[in-house]
């Protein structure tokens, strides 16, 4: 048996799920055709399973009986983060935690309750963000629907910190509870950090909850498990900044003096320039500089949580390393991505033309790409 628990132990979900699915075929098969000692062999496995079912489904009540708070955050890391952190204090039972797979703070936003809005947004990933891929475990409509269903009797907690993306993200999920009738509680990481006395240094401010080390973040949720009640002007006033934040027809939004600002996705060419300028002596062999690195930069120097994509897919377009056709053009080089001067069509990531490596023009910059950060 240590061999199957070995083996059960290395599999993902999708491994479990074709494993489990596998052996119900097998068991109907041979429940309808097979020899009698196979038959009974299947009658015997449909009565373990049904108990097995039976047990997990009563477990499931259990847990949701000793639950009293539903935590909601707004990634799976800060849901990874939070988990481990109430196992450490023994608060882990009493807790569920939903986490959005989202990023909030670029990318359209418009009636995101609805699924008009949702396919629309999913739509624009395919077309314009070259690194989406397709997660049907953690689409937004689950957790739209999941938010929507908590019970009455269960304590929210929405917890977040002082960017654009958790803001937003608040905001969107006070809307969704907007006819709930009990208080929601939140926790903001950000402000607590600085007001709490765990703030040691003179230019940190912990931006999102990662930057915030394992023992300061403990005492956090230790103290603060419960959250802190929102009050109902609060609420309101967040409600209806969401309302006017979904009706703009801005894909970038950056938090600047304690509110969230829709913006024009160029507002931070002018720090990713400046990032890889100050980069240049970390260029490699080939005269590249890892993208990883860039990234960090524009982070750690705008303090805006606007996320990789983003950043490497900027409004002009972008030389890539790859040939185009050899054979017909010699050592034309690969650009893709449309820029500002092209119609929308011509703006995908997924758009590729070429030209020799020596070619210049106002719309044609670099791809930020190569290399592992």
């Amino acid at each position: 048996m240590e061999k199957f628990y070995d083996s059960l132990h290395r599999f993902d979900g999708n491994d479990l799920r074709l494993f489990l699915y596998n052996l119900l075929n097998t068991v109907d098969r041979y429940g309808k055709d097979g020899s009698i000692e196979e038959k009974k062999l299947a009658e015997g496995l449909v009565n373990i399973l049904q108990s097995q079912i039976e047990a997990v489904h009563n477990h499931k009540l259990q847990m949701n009986e000793l639950q009293q708070y539903v935590y909601l955050v707004f990634s799976l890391s800060d849901a990874g983060s939070l988990k481990v952190t109430l196992s450490k204090i023994g608060k882990r039972e009493l807790c569920q935690v939903l986490a959005f797979n989202e990023l909030f703070s670029v990318r359209p936003i418009s009636n995101l309750d609805t699924k008009t809005g949702q396919q629309n947004r999913l739509f624009w990933l395919t077309e314009n963000d070259g690194d989406f891929s397709y997660d049907p475990e953690h689409m937004l409509f689950k957790m739209v629907e999941a938010v929507k269903n908590i019970p009455e009797n269960k304590t929210i907690v929405i917890w977040y910190a002082d960017n654009a993306h958790d803001q937003t993200g608040l905001r969107f999920v006070l809307h969704l509870l907007r006819d709930r009738k009990q208080p929601v509680n939140v926790v903001n990481v950000t402000e607590l950090f600085n007001t709490t006395g765990l703030h040691n240094k003179e230019v940190f401010n912990p931006y999102f909850s990662g930057l915030i080390d394992r023992e300061h973040f403990q005492v956090i949720v230790n103290k603060y498990y419960e959250g802190v009640p929102l009050e109902p002007n609060q609420r309101r006033r967040y409600e209806s900044e969401w309302l006017m934040l979904s009706n703009e027809n801005h894909v970038l939004r950056l938090w600047k003096e304690g509110s969230v600002k829709g913006t024009d996705e160029s507002a931070l060419d002018e720090v990713i320039i400046r990032s890889v300028i100050e980069l240049e002596q970390e260029r490699d062999g080939n005269g590249f500089i890892k993208a990883g690195s860039v990234v960090a930069k524009v982070l750690d120097t705008s303090h805006q949580l606007v996320g990789y994509s983003f950043i490497t897919n900027r409004n002009v377009w972008e030389w890539c390393w790859d040939l185009y056709d050899t054979k017909r053009y010699g050592n034309y080089r690969v650009f893709r991505g449309g820029s500002w001067a092209e119609v929308e069509n011509n703006c995908g990531s997924t758009i590729r033309r070429k030209s020799m490596p020596d070619f210049k023009t106002d719309d044609l910059g670099f791809r930020i790409a190569c290399g592992k950060y």
